[in-house]
């Protein structure tokens, strides 16, 4: 048998102030979470989350676009390497401690500032920031860390100035042409995870309207209506219509 401890290393900033008070009822309280993004967080956090049987599945599928192996704990620049490049694409597992060309369980020793060194790696050394979660797994007296990169929403992501992406089993630099492929019309305005997906739900479909927002994301009205009002005062969208005929769209040239 083996110990299995998991540690999520991305933290749920929740404001206390806001949390429902006791007694409040589940139905409640999952609502409250779905308007704060906490559950959407939460989720993503759980998806995320493997199990040792899932472990020596990945071992048996090998290195690939979303997965990467190492034997030891690497150098600070080479996990900056890795985390811009998975941030670039669709995200993928960066496993410590294991020999995939041998199938041998090796371990590492992570030390008690493990966790916080690869948060600060990912705020530090990455450009936009990287958060990263990670997972720490014992058996037989060794460990292992599976760390968790999400696609990121606010690419180009670069370290020492470089973008990296992932090319197979490989990080590699980025082309000229596959950086502005990659590159975010909606990066650095200020905006969350939900507005931008909803920008480029615009950019497909013409328009939006606030049901079709909240039904999105799973958020309540009120809230879909500051978020795409906050769009509309940063004159990223326009405003057509009146009450629940209202709909968004792009302004000419928005993407420009």
């Amino acid at each position: 048998m083996f110990n299995i401890k998991p540690i999520n290393l991305c933290a749920i900033m929740v404001d206390i102030s806001a949390i429902p008070a006791p007694g409040t009822s589940l139905m409640r309280l999952v609502c409250h979470m779905r308007g704060c993004g906490i559950f959407r967080h939460l989720m993503i956090y759980l998806k995320s989350m493997v199990n040792w049987e899932e472990i020596v599945e990945l071992l048996e599928q090998g290195e690939g676009q979303s997965l990467e192996f190492e034997k030891a704990i690497p150098p600070e620049d080479d996990i900056a390497r890795e985390f811009v490049a998975f941030s670039n694409c669709d995200g993928g597992k960066f496993i410590l401690g294991i020999d995939d060309k041998n199938k041998h369980f090796i371990g590492i020793e992570p030390g008690q500032d493990f966790v916080s060194w690869l948060s600060d790696i990912g705020e530090s050394k990455c450009k936009p920031h990287v958060k990263p979660s990670v997972e720490l797994f014992e058996r037989s007296g060794k460990k292992i860390a599976v760390i968790n990169i999400h696609e990121g929403d606010e690419k180009p992501y670069k370290t020492d100035d470089i973008c990296y992406v992932r090319d197979g089993d490989v990080s590699r630099p980025a082309k000229e042409r596959e950086e502005q492929e990659i590159t975010s019309p909606w990066a650095g305005k200020g905006l969350n995870k939900r507005q931008k997906r909803a920008l480029d739900y615009i950019s497909e479909h013409g328009s939006i309207s606030n049901k079709e927002y909240r039904e999105m994301f799973g958020i309540s009205h009120k809230t879909a209506h500051l978020e795409l009002t906050m769009l509309s005062d940063k004159k990223i969208l326009l405003c057509q219509g009146a009450g629940r005929s209202t709909r968004y769209i792009l302004p000419p040239n928005a993407e420009d």
